[in-house]
């Protein structure tokens, strides 16, 4: 799994780890939705250690220009939104998940540096 982090709302160390873990349940409840297609992925996944990387996204135009490009290549993608309970308003996109093979994955998200 890489999760896209939108940088440009500055937010803090914490509300990003909530961010991403909101990204990472979603990304898991959607792959568990098709079972058929995704379950012996997940298993190796979960068997190699369940990697996972945070990188640095630009915008929030950023971010759904790669899950547009992800979506494309057939590669699952969960965006969220933030409820805008404390850091950032409401409905802000604060991170994209990417999930699939890791040259697809890299396609996609492979220039973007680590945050």
């Amino acid at each position: 799994m890489v999760f896209i982090v939108n940088a440009s709302l500055e937010m803090g160390v914490g509300k990003i780890a909530a961010q991403v873990a909101h990204a990472a349940l979603g990304m898991h409840q959607l792959l568990l939705q098709d079972e058929h297609k995704f379950g012996e992925s997940l298993i190796r996944w979960s068997e190699f250690g369940e990697t996972k990387i945070v990188l640095k996204g630009e915008s929030t135009q950023h971010l759904v220009e790669l899950e547009k490009q992800a979506l494309s290549a057939g590669l699952p993608s969960y965006l969220v939104q933030d409820a805008g309970r404390t850091q950032v308003k409401a409905g802000s996109t604060t991170v994209l998940c990417l999930y699939g093979q890791v040259d697809a994955v890299d396609a996609v998200s492979g220039k973007l540096r680590l945050l």
